[in-house]
């Protein structure tokens, strides 16, 4: 008996709510408000990333590099969204190199930052090579899966090198590594 009690006053609470008018639930609804911004050019200025797409479009920074970019290009690949980056090289130097480490600078359709592997990055992306380089040899390296948006490459140059004889080169210490 006192189970009824508890039923009968959930349903007809129930019914009453699925009966109620359709300009009374909108009555009873606040309107929604729908705000635009038109000023893109602000929030791009503020955008931190600046400062590392104006680092790499300074190529003062690798002129005494002894590695020549001779060819950046991304490349969609046939299994995933993610796009590949081929890179071209030259040990334009005297001496022989067992490793390098690279970065490039790319941006979306956007000409945002473009995204890595994992969707988020800075437009930034790194990779390295360890294999000898005679002095005035050239090597061609494929990065697999670096970003899912990117779009165009800004730049691309190395930043580490380290020669056969034991001797180290690094890019200019006014870079963000």
């Amino acid at each position: 008996m006192n189970k009824s009690f508890i039923i009968f006053p959930g349903l007809l609470l129930l019914i009453t709510a699925c009966t109620q008018s359709n300009s009374e639930k909108i009555r009873g609804s606040k309107p929604l408000q729908i705000e635009t911004n038109n000023n893109y050019n602000v929030l791009e200025n503020k955008d931190s990333s600046n400062s590392v797409k104006g680092n790499f479009s300074n190529k003062s920074l690798q002129e005494n590099s002894s590695i020549k970019i001779i060819e950046s290009k991304l490349i969609k690949n046939q299994y995933s969204d993610h796009r590949d980056i081929k890179i071209v090289f030259k040990n334009s130097g005297k001496k022989d190199i067992q490793a390098i480490k690279f970065e490039w600078y790319c941006e979306n359709s956007f000409n945002e930052p473009a995204n890595g592997r994992y969707f988020y990055g800075e437009g930034r992306f790194t990779g390295e090579i360890t294999c000898l380089l005679k002095a005035g040899k050239s090597v061609t390296k494929v990065w697999e899966d670096f970003s899912t948006d990117a779009n165009r490459i800004m730049n691309a140059r190395a930043y580490y090198v380290v020669f056969t004889d034991g001797t180290k080169w690094k890019l200019n210490k006014s870079t963000n590594h």
